[in-house]
């Protein structure tokens, strides 16, 4: 019984050290890094019971955590690393695939011409191209999108 109230009492301690792990083993930009620690302080926040996972009650009021949960497959529930980004690169699946929908020569950059096939990227195509090199990166496209998300509040 001692050495189960013990063991019991490092899961918080390991999810606090487990958190300060990168996902992976690659450089996160700034951007990418700050957007990592918002959804790991989230997750702790979230995780009421403290057993490392976010059941669908814990999810009250976040709707884009619950469709993450939707999206899982045979499971119930949401892991941290279902959370962090992989990498350095933007993860949003629909982002981009959108992105890769629109660029016809597959130079991992939109111009002004293929930027037309996403009409709010075509918007607002000289705000987004951050280098003033004619392009649109899928890099700036994210922390532009990063940038208008609303800021997470404090615990």
């Amino acid at each position: 019984m001692t050495v189960f109230t013990a063991s019991r009492a490092l899961v918080p301690a390991l999810v606090v050290v487990l958190v300060a792990i990168p996902a992976t083993g690659a450089p996160q930009s700034p951007p990418m890094r700050v957007y990592g620690m918002r959804m790991e302080s989230l997750f702790r926040r979230l995780d009421g019971n403290q057993n490392g996972r976010l059941e669908l009650h814990e999810l009250q009021g976040q709707r884009a955590l619950q469709r993450r949960l939707k999206r899982q497959n045979n499971r119930s529930y949401l892991l941290l690393d279902d959370l962090r980004s992989r990498g350095a690169s933007p993860s949003g699946p629909r982002l981009q695939r959108h992105f890769q929908q629109a660029d016809r020569n597959r130079d991992q950059r939109l111009n002004s011409q293929e930027a037309q096939a996403i009409p709010w990227i075509a918007r607002h195509f000289k705000r987004l191209d951050e280098n003033r090199d004619g392009t649109v990166t899928l890099s700036e496209l994210w922390r532009m999108q990063r940038s208008l998300a609303p800021p997470q509040r404090r615990p």
